[in-house]
């Protein structure tokens, strides 16, 4: 006969501030794509890219604040086509936000059994693949 899982553990101190930083930090994030519109269109379009200003190529993370600041206002379609892994990071975003709001309002540590090291070869490999679609469609 199956055992059941084991019930959450309760969160600690640590846990807590851990998820605090998690929800506050996309928060903030989730703030800032959408108050920096208006402040772009005061400055002008900036490039803060050094890698871009010094080769002249996107770098591996070029576009993924335009893609949340386009996810934010509601252009999915705008978005996928500045970097397509920021709308799947955007929605991981959302989710780990969820995730912490939820371990935050039970007090439980709803712990996450990945394998991580797969998760982090895929993470690279996206991030790479994204790359290579910038560069060829000559994005910037």
């Amino acid at each position: 006969m199956d055992t059941p899982p084991p019930l959450p553990e309760r969160l600690d101190r640590g846990g807590r501030q851990l998820r605090w930083l998690l929800v506050l930090g996309g928060a903030g994030v989730l703030l800032a794509a959408l108050l920096l519109p208006p402040l772009l269109k005061l400055t002008g379009d900036i490039h803060t890219c050094l890698f871009l200003r010094l080769t002249g190529y996107p770098c591996m993370f070029c576009g993924m604040t335009r893609a949340f600041i386009l996810m934010v206002h509601g252009h999915p379609v705008a978005a996928w086509q500045m970097s397509p892994l920021g709308v799947p990071l955007f929605f991981a975003m959302l989710a780990a936000m969820g995730w912490g709001v939820a371990c935050l309002v039970t007090g439980k540590k709803y712990l996450l059994r990945w394998r991580w090291g797969w998760l982090t070869l895929l993470g690279v490999l996206l991030l790479l693949a994204n790359w290579f679609y910038r560069l060829h469609a000559g994005l910037k």
